[in-house]
């Protein structure tokens, strides 16, 4: 019979457990490292940290350390801002402000995002979470194909009946060097090496990267429909896709399920921040004020 596991042990195993613990700590560090701010509202302290911040700066940027002037020029300069920052605030300039909003939110997101990369994940973690979702982690098809355009735009109503006798013509040929003299004008390469099937779905639009990937190689074919025109295709070789083998992709596995517990992590800090809320949202107006559809 197994032997029951102990809950405290479990309980220490539990991730969320060292997210907290961690970012405790860095929060503890925080606090105990920060120069403490003056109460007094009408005093503004630089301190000899800050000072010496400033001088490595500009060490590092110039390559040698500032004169005594540049110095106090960097001094005044901080002190310029926070004079204006408290002004400011006490103007109420931040309140309802989208872009100070959104980079508050951007820097607590910066502090926080990293406390949910809590443990290292053992062998049989990685392989469940690679057997849990094998479409992630398949190889893609690769074509090397060439091809001659028939472009609607110039050729107008005779487009089709202009491609289907040129491949008529070409059913003897041995190779795809037709491709150089045959059909219409384009930017587009003549011939493409060891293209994606997404790839070739960007490029030409997904019936083309399918009907593409059903050809016979070395002969030919067409004519196949893209948003360029009609195109006959000369597939020169066709490497299939399939499914990945965990040791081929180990690392992009632990990397993709470190992302997925830090967005779980993290999403859960959210959850009891929101929670300490009481989120209204105003229902919208009946009537759209002139001109706000959009239309």
């Amino acid at each position: 019979m197994a032997k029951s596991e102990n809950p405290f042990g479990r309980l220490l195993r539990e991730p969320l457990l060292h997210f907290m613990i961690f970012g405790g700590l860095i929060f503890g560090y925080i606090v105990a490292t920060t120069p403490k701010i003056p109460q007094a509202a009408d005093q503004i302290v630089i301190t000899s940290a800050e000072v010496e911040r400033m001088a490595v700066a500009w060490t590092q940027r110039w390559q040698r350390p500032p004169s005594e002037n540049e110095l106090n020029g960097m001094v005044d300069e901080a002190v310029r801002e926070q004079v204006l920052y408290r002004e400011a605030l006490a103007l109420g300039l931040d309140r309802d402000d989208v872009v100070i909003r959104r980079h508050l939110r951007q820097k607590y997101e910066f502090v926080t995002q990293d406390l949910a990369y809590d443990t290292d994940p053992d062998e049989p973690t990685l392989r469940a979470y690679f057997a849990a979702q094998p479409d992630r982690y398949m190889r893609a098809a690769r074509v090397s194909f060439s091809h001659i355009l028939f472009s609607p735009d110039r050729r107008g109503t005779t487009v089709t009946a202009d491609a289907v006798q040129a491949l008529a013509d070409l059913q003897l040929a041995t190779g795809p060097e037709a491709a150089d003299l045959l059909g219409d004008a384009t930017s587009l390469p003549a011939q493409f090496s060891l293209m994606s099937d997404l790839e070739v779905d960007a490029m030409f639009g997904p019936d083309f990267a399918t009907a593409l990937l059903d050809l016979a190689p070395k002969q030919w074919a067409g004519p196949i429909v893209s948003g360029y025109g009609l195109h006959l295709v000369w597939l020169t070789d066709k490497v299939s896709g399939g499914q990945l083998s965990f040791e081929e992709v180990r690392q992009r596995v632990k990397d993709d399920w470190v992302y997925d517990q830090r967005n779980a992590a993290n999403e859960a800090v959210f959850a009891k921040l929101l929670a300490r809320y009481e989120v209204v949202v105003e229902p919208q107006p009946t009537a759209l004020p002139e001109g706000g559809s959009g239309s």
